[in-house]
Parts: structure tokens; sequence; C-alpha cells
């Protein structure tokens, strides 16, 4: 306990005793003390636990909106007034807790084959199945280094992890280009880093370096080039799926090529960014 905290239980001591010998027995000017004490004791531990919640508001400037449900008020650079809500990942995994969620899907609730407005201002649920939106992901990660973690998850509860310590997009008048993904580490396989340098299209705006238009065939928007090596914003297929890419283009799931396959559509897929910690 601090130099001051003594002093001022000293202070209480002599004041109690002061008021109390004239008019009452030794041991309730013991009681009269030691109620002070414990009440000097709560107010302490409340001061405490309040100063530590601030700090953990100010990490990632995020307050809490609920305490169930992990969705946050985020505003990720003081210099702009841009504020906007996110989920938020706490972690049940080795890379640890604090992700902002871009991405989730697990049960097929939503559409994902979006055109290029939705997919720059994010749709869906923050609670399910959403897309946060291409602006908003911009500015988390613009101000600081940030690493991406993607979770990937099969039909037979196969959990897979996919990490990347750099991960900076451009904004829109650069299409969301994929400027970085930096080192790959983890379970799942590298499928992300061949789509670096790739500008983000949807079916109606198509930025690709493939002939044809690749979110019009594989029905979602992402950061295609001739077309994939992963694509985690198609169809969601509802159970194990062999999918024929040769004559089913419209339904060719949720894929990471070096997970299961080109022809396995996953149950359910998070993609995450927090700032980078430095070692």
């Amino acid at each position: 306990m601090s130099h001051w905290c003594f002093v001022f239980l000293f202070v209480i001591i002599g004041v109690v005793a002061k008021e109390s010998c004239r008019s009452t027995t030794e041991s309730q000017i013991l009681k009269q003390v030691q109620d002070s004490l414990r009440n000097l004791s709560f107010k302490l531990e409340n001061f405490s636990t309040s100063t530590t919640q601030r700090m953990i508001n100010l990490e990632y400037k995020l307050g809490s909106l609920s305490e169930n449900t992990g969705v946050y008020l985020m505003h990720p650079d003081s210099a702009h007034n841009q504020k906007f809500e996110v989920s938020r990942d706490w972690g049940s995994h080795e890379f640890g807790s604090s992700w902002i969620v871009f991405q989730r899907r697990f049960n097929g609730s939503d559409n994902f084959n979006r055109n290029w407005t939705e997919y720059k201002q994010g749709f869906g649920d923050l609670h399910g199945e959403h897309w946060l939106g291409l602006d908003k992901l911009h500015a988390i990660v613009k101000p600081r280094q940030h690493e991406l973690l993607i979770v990937l998850e099969d039909f037979d509860g196969v959990i897979a992890y996919a990490h990347y310590d750099d991960f900076k997009i451009g904004d829109e008048s650069e299409k969301y280009v994929i400027k970085s993904v930096g080192r790959y580490s983890g379970t799942a396989g590298d499928s992300f880093s061949l789509h670096k340098d790739e500008e983000f299209s949807t079916y109606d705006q198509d930025n690709d370096k493939y002939t044809g238009n690749c979110a019009d065939l594989f029905s979602g928007g992402w950061w295609f080039y001739k077309c994939f090596a992963s694509h985690l914003n198609g169809k969601y297929l509802r159970d194990k799926t062999v999918i024929n890419l040769g004559s089913t283009y419209n339904t060719a799931g949720i894929l990471w090529g070096r997970f299961r396959g080109m022809l396995y559509s996953l149950k359910s897929t998070k993609m995450m960014v927090r700032p980078a910690v430095k070692n």
C-alpha cells in the first residue's frame, strides 16, 4: 500500500479515537476503526478494479457494449473521428486473445455473394455470420502493423489455423489490394500468400487477372487472381460436399486448398486481426 494510504489510515484512527474516548469503551473504538478500515479497503479495491478496466478499454480503444455478446465499439485512429462496432474474439488457441473479427461463417445464414458497396461497408450480424467491411478493415490495419489469423473447421470437427504476421490492405482507391501478409505459420497450410498484390473483386467490379469474372463464377467477393488458392466467401454448402469445379462454378463452396483441397467446402471460417505483438 502506498505512503499516502498509511497517512490516511492514521488520520482515520486518530479522528475515531478522539471522538470515541469521551463516551465509548475501548472495544467500541476498536470496532469503529475496523469498520473504517473495511470501508477504505473496499474503496481501494474498487479503485484498482476501475483502473484495470480503464486500461483494458484503452487497449485498442475498445469499449464493451455487452458483457456476453463480444461486440465492442472501436475507434481505430484518434486522428479521425471514425467509430464502429466490431466482434472481438478472446481466443481459445495458442495464438492468444484480443482478435478483431472481420469475417465469420458457420451456418450459411448470410449470403456472401454481395456487390462492391456491400463488401465496402460490411454486412451481416456481428453476433453471427458477417463481413465487417473493407473500409473498416483498412482503417484498423492502416495505423500500425497487424497480425492476421484465419481459423478453419471442416465437417469432421478438425480445426486448423493460418497465421500471418504482417497484414495490410490498401484503401478503396487502390481496390483494397493486399499490400502485405508477412510470414506464415500454422496448421492449415499457406493458401493466402499467393493472393498478395491482388485487388478485391465482386460480381459487379471485376479486378482480377482472369479473362472472366472470378467473383461471379465463384459466388462471392475475394482477392482473386486467376482465380484462387483460397476462397472463404464462396457459397455455403451445408454438408460434406465433393465439388466438381469443372461444371458447378457457382457452387464452389468455401475453400482452402492446402487444408482440405480444392474439392472440399469447409464448415466454418473466421478471419481476424490484431496489432502485432513485438518480441
